[in-house]
């Protein structure tokens, strides 16, 4: 008798990551300032030798992030 995981589906899912170009078109930014925010560490990336990869879903968080920073600020 064969047992079934227990995991959920999405979770064996791996979650493709982006390049630094498909990033910056998807926060419509120049190339070069994701380039320069994940040098500084200014942004979530994963390093892959001399390039940066970006998870999707830790790039909307950040995102999310700096809107609360921001309307919190201001009020």
């Amino acid at each position: 008798m064969q047992q079934e995981s227990v995991v959920p589906e999405t979770q064996h899912a791996f979650e493709p990551l982006l390049t630094a170009e498909e990033t910056a078109v998807h926060l419509r930014c120049h190339l070069k300032t994701v380039q320069k925010m994940a040098r500084e560490c200014r942004m979530p990336s994963i390093r892959c030798g001399k390039r940066h990869l970006f998870r999707l879903s830790d790039v909307d968080q950040w995102l999310k992030g700096l809107h609360r920073m921001a309307t919190t600020t201001i009020q």
